[in-house]
């Protein structure tokens, strides 16, 4: 019997579980790094790593303490503190601390 042909889209699942695996595999090896090698360099390469977090007043590339929602200012201060992108600026003179483009 012949089949008529039309037939659906077929999902292709293997180069994306593929690329997942491979990135599941080198995420340990780029959190080992760690953060402060990053330190005194820019900010982009200091948050290549997603563990990391910079600080533009001392440019310090540290690591982000996971334990927390944001950086607490021992550690550096927040209109300072860059995370996940380097052109983001957090008022802190605002009493509800917006975020700004800049």
């Amino acid at each position: 019997m012949a089949s008529s042909g039309v037939r659906g889209p077929t999902p292709r699942w293997g180069p994306t579980l593929g690329s997942a695996a491979l990135f599941l595999l080198l995420l340990p090896a780029a959190a080992a790094q760690g953060c402060s090698q990053n330190t005194s360099r820019t900010c982009e390469e200091c948050l290549k790593n997603v563990s990391c977090l910079w600080c533009n007043a001392n440019k310090m590339c540290l690591d982000y303490p996971v334990t927390k929602v944001l950086p607490p200012s021992s550690l550096c201060r927040l209109s300072s503190a860059r995370w996940g992108v380097c052109w983001g600026l957090f008022k802190e003179e605002n009493p509800y601390a917006r975020f700004e483009n800049n």
